[in-house]
Formats: structure tokens, C-alpha cells, sequence
């Protein structure tokens, strides 16, 4: 199977499947965005969490920001945009998340879990939220052949801790290892983008 590795895209700026973005790329997105989410609002809503409407609802933004965003930056579409120089139709916000250190400093999702589903749990939003940002910054300047495997330890540690040594927060258990197959290593570690 012969497969091409294309650098160059053009289109209307897309920072969520990356400019470019087949039908099918869109598609893998939200199969597994929609039905990781359904999960879990599935497992929510039968363990009755002590949540609000309102709980619920970010729950369920925040899951279909991770989980979605898991598959979405592995697709080679946004491999492409976010690992290619900024184009002139590139501005303002889009511009300013193509910076890997800007957009991992974005994800402050876990301290938003802390504080709404966490009693104010300030602790772990912030060690969870530093150590996201500094080992993605860490990541991308390591050379581009160990990038890959040092995001995948970093990933495999980050389980270990997120299970063993940082309690997660009831209902988030998937949060941290989804949150760093995300960043970590779906947005940070550059890889060459097919295009078959």
C-alpha cells in the first residue's frame, strides 16, 4: 500500500480536525467522541453522582473535549496544522494555539475538575495542570526521534500516579490518562501526516 506524506494543506483555518480535514478524519472524531462520552454520561447517570444539572452538563463538554480531542489530534490532518509554520490566513485565536506550550497552558481542564467536582480540590487541579504543561514542554524539546517514546513513558507514569499516588476525582478516573493521550502525545509529538 503505497501511502504519501503531505506537509502542505490550504482551506479555511480548522484547529479542531486540522485545516483539511477528510470527511472520514471528521467522522473518526466523533464516532468515538460521542460514544466515549455516551459511556460515560451512561456510567454517570447510573451511579447517580451527587452532581448537579450543571455538573452533568460540563462533565459531559469537558469528556467530549478529552475524548474527542484524544482521537482528533492524532488525526494527520491536525498533525499537519499544528506542526507546520502559521499561514497568513492563520490569525488571532488560531495562530496563538498553533504555540504548543499556548495551547497546552489552554487545557486547564483539571483544575476546573478540582474545583467543581473536586470540593474546591485545588491540590490536584494544580499538580495535574503544572505537571501537563511542563512535561508537554519538556516533550517537545527532546529530540524528534525520542519525542514519541518519551511521551508514551510520560503517559505510562501519569497512569501509575493518576491511580496510585494522586486519588482522581469520583467520575474522572479516565480524565488524567485521556487528558495526557490529548496533549502529551497526540498534540505534541510531531509525526509525519499521510495522506493516502
Amino acid at each position: 500500500m503505497k501511502t504519501n506524506i503531505e506537509w502542505k494543506y490550504s482551506g479555511k483555518p480548522d484547529g479542531f480536525f486540522g485545516t483539511g480535514a477528510t470527511q472520514a478524519e471528521q467522522n473518526l472524531v466523533w464516532l468515538f467522541g460521542i460514544l466515549s462520552t455516551a459511556l460515560l454520561g451512561w456510567y454517570w447517570w447510573s451511579h447517580a453522582m451527587d452532581w448537579t444539572w450543571w455538573q452533568y452538563a460540563i462533565a459531559l463538554l469537558l469528556a467530549l473535549d478529552v475524548l474527542g480531542g484524544v482521537v482528533a489530534n492524532s488525526l494527520n490532518s491536525c498533525k499537519r496544522f499544528y506542526h507546520s509554520p502559521i499561514q497568513p490566513e492563520e490569525t488571532g485565536f488560531t495562530a496563538l494555539a498553533k504555540n504548543h506550550f499556548v495551547f497546552a497552558l489552554l487545557h486547564i481542564h483539571p483544575i476546573l475538575i478540582g474545583l467543581v467536582f473536586g470540593n474546591m480540590n485545588l491540590t490536584y487541579g494544580i499538580i495535574w495542570y503544572a505537571t501537563m504543561v511542563i512535561v508537554s514542554t519538556g516533550v517537545q524539546r527532546l529530540p524528534l526521534y525520542l519525542q514519541r517514546p518519551a511521551a508514551m513513558g510520560i503517559i505510562m507514569l501519569a497512569i501509575l500516579f493518576n491511580y496510585y499516588v494522586i486519588p482522581p476525582i469520583t467520575g474522572f478516573e479516565w480524565f488524567i490518562p485521556a487528558l495526557f493521550l490529548k496533549i502529551v502525545y497526540g498534540h505534541i509529538v510531531q509525526e509525519e501526516p499521510y495522506r493516502a
